[in-house]
Order: structure tokens, then C-alpha cells, then sequence
């Protein structure tokens, strides 16, 4: 008999997960409160370890297949100058592709394996038994159910798993703008960069030949620079050297507050979470869609590979809750050197860059991780297509 799990959110957490169980064998039914897809108009950093989820779930090409791969990415202060560069390779890839790609990418896997989606359906609540209460007062039951539903969870929040939620006091505006056939040939538009200026920032990163992700980031107190719609005439004042860039944005864009979730839990009886709704983080290394694709595919192959349900969730909190709690804290902590001095700031950079190492150990520990799953860890190869 087939085991089943349901899935709350049909967003990159959800999706990942609903094509990692149907590939080990489930019959997966996903419940997305909107009415279809949401691909939220921005582009998603995938780094090494999230490309490497791409590749065991079988959606690697589809993702990328438009985007461009990163070969630079710098840091620079308000003049322009250099004050930190990384290069890219083979073996530390990066990608930014749109989120619409990645997400329909998915949504086509989990169609093709026979996942069930039912859109328009809110799942508000779960009990440890495995079983879910729907918006309209109806009660499924499954085998496993996964809280993949967001920042603000209602699974989550109806079996009283949040420790902790700290505003990460930062305010970030994140957007898509076209890019000039004269932007491609010049050394400034080919490359990644992320410019200070003071506690403000603005970050350039190609997706496409034709489209780039913008995020300008602003602290708590700057009024203006977390002003909706943009106001550009203060960011142009703050960046007069980006105007290229600035007159670009469109008057649409997702402005949210950071902030970072703890859990007590990952898990009640046969309810697990996964995405925001677990490692919610400031974007500041990239790796909120990583670690929620990360830790979809290592439930599922820790479940199959310890043949049962309640142990296999065991190990998948104890193997995989330490990694990405740390990234959530590096990247805090990332975010906190807005507040320090622009010197002092650009010391620390300099420092972490010299130290191959120290990178490693802090904001590249978990982009060139290989997730649980990945063909890089895998004691058999399971992930095959059905």
C-alpha cells in the first residue's frame, strides 16, 4: 500500500518536496491556498548546494536553461572601489534564475510523477496524528503531513512550535529590470556586485540576457529608503553612479521586513516543517530557497532510507537542523554589519576574504554543501524517474 503524504504550500518548499516523495514512491497531494502558481516577480540565488537538489529531483536544465551562470561577484563601497571579489568554477556554481522559472520547473515534475495539486484549498491546521484541517471544515488523514506553508505558518502556529521570531530590523525591496544589449558588453553589467553606501545597499545580479534581480536594502530607521514605491531621487542621490540601474525599477516590487524563525520543533508526531515556515532568514547569503529545497529532499531520503516514518524524521532533524540554524545566524549577523562603521565594516570583509578558510567556514559553509539526497551522498541511487 502506498504511503502518503500531504503537503501545505505549493510554493519552492512544498514543490521540492512534493517531487522528492512521489519520486521515492508516495502518493503526494499538495494544498496551495491561492489559486494557482505564485511566481513572485524576483530572481532566486542558487548556489552550489541548491543546484545540486535541482539535479537528484530531475529539474536542473529546466531551471537554468535561460539563466546565466555567474562568473563574479564583488562588493564595493560608495566610490566604486573593490573592497571584496569572489570567482566562480565548475565545482562552486552560481545561478540566479527567475523564481517563475523555478517554480513552473517544479510544478511540471510534480504534474508528470502524478503529484495531486489542489489549488484554492488552505490547509489551517494539523494534528500530531497526521491528520489536516482544511478552510472549509473538512479532515484528510495521512501518512506524513509537511507544514511547507510559509513565514506564517498555520500549521506551524496550530501545534505551538515557534520559539522564537526576531525582526531583523531591515527592510529589503527585491525586483526584476531589463537589461540594455550595451550592459551585457560592459564589465559593471556582466558581473554580481553588491554596492554600500553607508547602511544602504543596492545588489546587482544577472539572471538572463535580457533580465537582472535588484534588491536595494535599507535599515529600519531610513524612512526613505524603505519608502513604497521606490523613491528613486533618494537612492539616486545615495548611488549616483548606479542611475543606470535605478531608473529602471518598476513601480512594483515585493518590500518585506526580514526577519529569522526558530522552531523548539521541527516536528510533532507525523507533522514536519520545512521553508520559511522553519528557516526563515534575511536573503543576505542567498540561501532561503537552498534550504528549503535542502531540507525537502533530506527528509525524504532519510525517511526511505531508514525504512519508516518516525525514525526517519528523527534523523533528518538531528542530521539537518544544525546546518541550517547556523545559516540563519550567519546570515543575520551578515545583515548586522549595516549598523557598523563603513571602515570597520569593509575591514572585516577584506579580513574574511583573504581566508580561503574562514569564507568556508562562515558565509560559504552551506553554498557548497552537499545536501542529503544530491548524488554526492546517496548510499544507493534512488531518485530515478517513475
Amino acid at each position: 500500500m502506498l504511503q502518503t503524504v500531504q503537503i501545505a504550500g505549493g510554493g519552492i518548499a512544498g514543490l521540492s518536496a512534493a517531487v522528492a516523495f512521489a519520486k521515492y514512491g508516495w502518493q503526494v497531494t499538495v494544498y496551495e491556498k491561492s489559486p494557482g502558481i505564485r511566481p513572485q516577480g524576483a530572481g532566486i540565488y542558487l548556489w552550489e548546494n541548491g543546484l545540486k537538489v535541482l539535479e537528484a529531483l530531475g529539474v536542473y536544465e529546466a531551471t537554468i536553461q535561460d539563466s546565466i551562470p555567474a562568473w563574479r561577484h564583488q562588493k564595493r563601497d560608495q566610490d566604486g572601489t573593490v573592497f571584496a571579489e569572489d570567482f566562480f568554477s565548475k565545482d562552486n556554481r552560481l545561478y540566479v534564475p527567475t523564481r517563475a522559472d523555478l517554480l513552473h520547473a517544479l510544478h511540471r515534475e510534480a504534474c508528470r510523477l502524478g503529484v495531486e495539486l489542489e489549488f484554492g484549498i488552505e490547509v489551517m491546521a494539523a494534528d500530531p496524528d497526521g491528520t489536516i484541517h482544511l478552510a472549509d471544515g473538512s479532515s484528510r488523514k495521512g501518512d506524513l503531513v509537511i507544514g511547507a506553508d510559509g513565514i506564517n505558518s498555520k500549521v506551524r502556529d496550530s501545534l505551538g512550535l515557534l520559539k522564537s521570531r526576531k525582526l531583523a530590523h531591515q527592510f529589503g525591496y527585491r525586483a526584476m529590470i531589463s537589461r540594455s544589449p550595451a550592459e551585457l558588453e560592459t564589465d559593471e553589467g556582466r558581473g554580481h556586485c553588491e554596492h554600500w553606501h553607508g547602511a544602504r545597499r543596492i545588489l546587482y545580479a544577472p539572471c538572463t540576457k535580457d533580465l537582472a534581480y535588484i534588491q536595494l536594502t535599507a535599515v529600519k530607521e531610513d524612512e526613505r529608503g524603505q519608502a513604497l514605491p521606490v523613491d528613486k531621487d533618494y537612492w539616486q542621490e545615495t548611488f549616483p553612479h548606479l542611475s543606470w540601474l535605478i531608473d529602471r525599477l518598476p513601480e512594483a516590487g515585493r518590500g518585506d521586513q526580514f526577519e529569522i524563525i526558530k522552531l523548539t520543533n521541527w516536528q510533532r508526531g507525523r507533522v514536519v516543517l520545512i521553508g520559511d515556515a522553519v528557516n526563515a532568514q534575511p536573503p543576505f547569503l542567498g540561501q532561503g530557497g537552498g534550504c528549503s529545497m535542502m531540507s525537502a529532499l533530506a527528509l525524504a531520503t532519510w525517511i526511505e532510507e531508514a525504512t519508516a516514518i518516525d525514525p526517519g524524521i528523527a534523523l533528518w532533524e538531528r542530521h539537518e537542523r544544525r546546518l541550517i540554524e547556523w545559516t540563519q545566524d550567519v546570515a543575520y549577523y551578515y545583515g548586522e554589519l549595516a549598523f557598523y562603521p563603513p571602515q570597520l565594516r569593509t575591514a572585516i570583509f577584506r579580513f574574511i576574504q583573504r581566508s580561503d578558510w574562514l569564507k568556508r567556514k562562515t558565509i560559504w559553509m552551506t553554498a557548497l554543501h552537499s545536501p542529503k539526497g544530491t548524488a554526492q551522498t546517496l548510499n544507493h541511487q534512488v531518485l530515478q524517474p517513475l
